[in-house]
């Protein structure tokens, strides 16, 4: 049973949209509103291409950046905290995490598909 839970882990993380994709239609299937599926579809799968991220960043460049990471993420949630205070006047942890998590999701998606590009480029560049 643990192996079969560190396969499809192992094909989540190296293939994030399979997990978007996969948690979209179990969300569907249980709760059958579009929207509700597409936001819990992007909460779940956003750990997924972070790791994601960062393995293909080790698998370009042969060296880890996670610290990297974890800082670029701490002051990003730091920005959108002092951002959502000095528009609302009030700071309201959930939705100032919901924002950042959301577009944690848009900067990995984005990330995750430019490394990607890259690193098969590079690859296919060096073995001519």
């Amino acid at each position: 049973m643990s192996n079969i839970i560190a396969h499809v882990t192992a094909a989540f993380v190296t293939m994030p949209l399979l997990a978007f994709f996969v948690v979209y239609v179990l969300a569907r299937k249980l709760t059958n509103k579009k929207k509700k599926s597409f936001y819990v579809a992007i909460n779940i799968s956003t750990l997924f291409f972070m790791i994601a991220v960062h393995f293909l960043i080790v698998a370009i460049w042969g060296k880890s950046y996670l610290w990297a990471i974890i800082v670029l993420l701490l002051v990003m949630n730091i920005l959108f905290a002092i951002g959502y205070w000095r528009k609302k006047g009030d700071l309201h942890i959930a939705t100032v995490l919901r924002l950042f998590w959301r577009f944690s999701f848009l900067l990995f998606f984005f990330l995750y598909f430019g490394l990607l590009g890259y690193g098969i480029f590079i690859r296919v560049s060096s073995n001519m």
